[in-house]
């Protein structure tokens, strides 16, 4: 089967699918570098309270950043190899909000559990926590739903652009298989100029 560039096939929003990827990176590109940014301001100013989850954060979207770039080089130079890494980053946003996203909500307060290991010294007196108004704290189950949801939206959202990778990369192939069929023809053409139109007869 012929492959046809400007087929209706390898439309995206209103635009060619290669025209689409490279906007849709160029905009992950811009969000995951400025959040880098941020993270990494927020980071140098509280050395001390550096947590897992902004260290793999600002890794993440650095890797998201580079494969957003290789998609674009890729889609430039009709490269599937360069296209490929972008569908592991988008595992990586999954496992990431999977394992940080749970582990946030159902892991308890700090504290929660600090208020029944101490006491206070009221006025001279020492009182038992227990007198102390408890702080209010949203229901886990409550939002652990909310998360659920909010797991979903995202990974539809991650699927559809990892599915537009994917046929990114059918599109790719594909022209690249073209254009060496189109330059073989020139090349056989530039030896043999009566090749074109026997072939042609032959068909």
């Amino acid at each position: 089967m012929d492959f046809d560039p400007n087929s209706v096939k390898w439309q995206c929003c209103c635009c060619s699918l290669p025209s689409g990827m490279r906007i849709l990176s160029a905009s992950e590109f811009v969000l995951c570098t400025a959040t880098a940014a941020v993270t990494i301001y927020h980071i140098s100013q509280t050395p001390q309270d550096v947590t897992y989850f902004e260290v793999c954060l600002v890794g993440l979207l650095l890797f998201v950043a580079i494969t957003c770039v290789l998609l674009i080089v890729g889609v430039q130079k009709h490269s599937p190899s360069l296209i490929y890494p972008s569908l592991v980053a988008r595992g990586g946003v999954l496992l990431f909000l999977a394992v940080f996203g749970v582990s946030t909500i159902v892991s308890p307060h700090p504290h929660r559990y600090s208020s029944t290991t101490t006491v206070l010294q009221n006025n001279g007196k020492w009182e038992e926590p227990s007198s102390m108004s408890p702080q209010d704290e949203p229901n886990v189950a409550l939002r652990l739903v909310l998360f659920v949801f909010l797991m979903l939206f995202v990974t539809v959202l991650v699927f559809y652009c990892a599915y537009l990778v994917v046929r990114l990369i059918h599109y790719e192939q594909s022209f690249s298989k073209l254009k060496q069929r189109r330059d073989s023809l020139i090349q056989a053409g530039m030896i043999d100029p009566d090749y074109p139109s026997r072939r042609a007869s032959s068909a």
